[in-house]
């Protein structure tokens, strides 16, 4: 899966979104760098993206207010952070079980699993039966492994 970056309130790599309505695929992984840095959403954009393609949106909402927000901005899927507080998780699969946790080890994989959780993202790959969104070191495919193409290298940062 195409990974798209948003910096600056731009998408990284085009001009406008017109652009997206030429792209060869219909589902992209979206990294939402204002959102992630300065908890600046850009729900406009994630509103015109929703017009062209489906997307997962990395924005690590922590408020559920936000995670509403983006839901109805157009985000068929949010990755949260595997920082967030348990209380804090039971609140946001009560709102959508469309949750992909980002998972540095084991041990969070398996406790939002406990929780319903079924979507990762990580670059490993750990014993817990879900969908993982793969941004490791190696070609790693199976059916339930989405490999993620152009993910930032400054976010790797469990690898």
């Amino acid at each position: 899966m195409h990974c798209l970056i948003i910096n600056r309130g731009k998408i990284e790599g085009m001009e406008d979104m017109e652009e997206l309505a030429k792209v060869p695929y219909d589902e992209a992984f979206v990294v939402d760098l204002d959102a992630i840095t300065h908890y600046r959403f850009n729900f406009k954009m994630y509103n015109e993206l929703s017009k062209y393609i489906e997307f997962t949106l990395m924005a690590y909402p922590y408020k559920e207010n936000d995670l509403m927000d983006i839901i109805v901005s157009g985000a068929s899927r949010v990755v949260i952070n595997d920082t967030l507080e348990i209380d804090t998780i039971k609140k946001f699969l009560d709102v959508t079980d469309e949750l992909v946790m980002r998972c540095s080890d084991s041990e969070k994989a398996h406790m939002f699993h406990s929780l319903t959780g079924n979507m990762y993202l990580s670059c490993k790959i750990f014993n817990v039966p879900g969908v993982f969104f793969y941004y490791g070191p190696f070609l790693n495919r199976g059916p339930n492994i989405i490999p993620l193409e152009n993910f930032p290298e400054e976010l790797r940062i469990d690898c």
